[in-house]
């Protein structure tokens, strides 16, 4: 509660910052932000138990756990982090990125593995992020878009379906991705207004959070060089230092994700970035064939896949499918660039959401390609408009997909991006009503 009201005095409109109030009334319950907060995470918790989503074999969703809950049931039970496929013995891994897993095992040691009262638990942890991100939205609009803009982004992340669904229907940290990239970028369009005598802290404390991030999901990473490059700018355009700040925040972030590295290190002999898999992940997507959506070949749905897995180890496996890839793309360099234009479509049509077989009208699927198509005049008029730290808003939005691109995508990879498309829209949305009012009153 105290992070909250902390964070709601820092986006307070400053016309209601000293005027006084009911003297047993505090500041928080007045606040769009609170409320916004409180009506989001009712809404989720309305899901989870109404919908009973909760339950293996719901409609929702074919499955609840995965690779995540797979390595934390490891954990848990003293095997380490391990055996990321299929539930079995498999030795070390580093499939995934290391603090979600750890933070879904701590829930196993307390509450079992998968049993309903851990899936619950981590259901509403999940939850909670989500409508947290209602905080840093925003602070991100106090900055750029405006605060009606960031009102109605709020309201609109609050208490739409589809930006509900990723907290309580799969044990994956989509929904704590889509919190830290938001958080990450309201730091960034911070930065630079910070005074000179508090840069210093302010930019370690940035490369730090950048390194944790990187650790839950290091697809956040795209942000990482566009904040630098973004923040570099508008401190030279001032005449200030830039180079030595960007210095800092590099070298702590690495800092922070150093330890994983060194047990990557251990645990495989050789170094291994973060995460072991992506030349898997480029695999998955492209052969000759493929319809580019990473069906059929994954070791966890394939036995022959999976016996090649166990037999060779997971580096060797990986390194083995990411050749063959390579090899299918220099042979047919035509057919990997029309798999990559296909899959550039199902990131943004929503067609990727089939992936899992079709969603229930409930979590209005629909929203997904309205949200898409509502970004082209989002961004037009953002640009016209001159929109402050436009080419941040821009440059995540065009490389934060790269690599599902070149991979494959499925609906919830794009999900640690919305809260930035919500606030595009949502001040294009304000930005034309106030142009047709002012077109009426001619």
């Amino acid at each position: 509660m105290a992070t909250l009201a902390a964070a709601i005095e820092e986006v307070k409109p400053p016309d209601l910052a000293g005027l006084p109030g009911p003297r047993d009334t505090p500041a928080w319950r007045n606040s769009t932000i609170f409320w916004a907060v409180v009506a989001g995470f009712l809404l989720r918790l309305a899901f989870l138990f109404i919908v009973r989503t909760y339950e293996p074999g719901r409609i929702d969703d074919t499955r609840i756990a995965g690779e995540t809950t797979n390595i934390a049931t490891s954990i848990a039970i003293g095997h380490g982090f391990s055996s990321a496929l299929n539930g079995n013995p498999t030795g070390p891994t580093a499939w995934l990125a290391p603090v979600y897993p750890y933070f879904v095992s701590f829930v196993f040691r307390w509450l079992g593995s998968l049993t309903p009262k851990a899936v619950i638990f981590l259901f509403v942890a999940q939850s909670l992020f989500s409508a947290l991100t209602v905080v840093p939205i925003f602070g991100i609009a106090t900055r750029t878009v405006g605060r009606q803009a960031g009102r109605w982004a709020a309201w609109i992340w609050a208490l739409f379906p589809w930006f509900s669904r990723w907290g309580v229907t799969w044990v994956w940290d989509t929904s704590l991705s889509a919190l830290l990239l938001a958080a990450l970028f309201w730091y960034t369009v911070k930065l630079p207004e910070e005074p000179v005598r508090a840069t210093r802290k302010m930019w370690i404390g940035f490369g730090a959070w950048c390194g944790f991030a990187l650790l839950v999901n290091p697809s956040l990473g795209a942000l990482l060089p566009l904040s630098l490059a973004w923040c570099g700018y508008q401190l030279y355009r001032r005449g200030q230092k830039w180079f030595w700040p960007a210095v800092v925040s590099v070298a702590a972030c690495t800092i922070v994700i150093f330890p994983w590295l060194l047990r990557n290190r251990a645990a495989f002999g050789q170094w291994v970035f973060l995460r072991s898999n992506f030349g898997f992940e480029f695999a998955l997507g492209n052969y000759h064939g493929s319809l580019g959506r990473g069906w059929g070949t994954h070791p966890s749905g394939n036995k022959t896949e999976f016996g090649k897995y166990l037999q060779m180890g997971e580096i060797a496996y990986v390194h083995s499918r990411q050749e063959q890839a390579l090899q299918f793309v220099k042979e047919r360099p035509r057919e990997f660039f029309e798999l990559t234009v296909k899959r550039l479509s199902y990131f943004w049509d929503g067609s990727s959401m089939e992936f899992f077989g079709a969603m229930p009208w409930y979590w209005a699927p629909w929203s997904y390609v309205v949200v898409s198509f509502l970004m082209l005049p989002a961004l037009l008029i953002a640009h016209r408009r001159r929109l402050r730290a436009w080419p941040l808003f821009f440059g995540l939005l065009l490389l934060y997909p790269i690599p599902y691109y070149l991979t494959f995508t499925q609906a919830r990879y794009r999900h640690p991006i919305e809260p930035i498309m919500v606030l595009l829209i949502a001040y294009a949305g304000v930005e034309t009503a106030c142009g047709l009012r002012t077109v009426l009153k001619r």
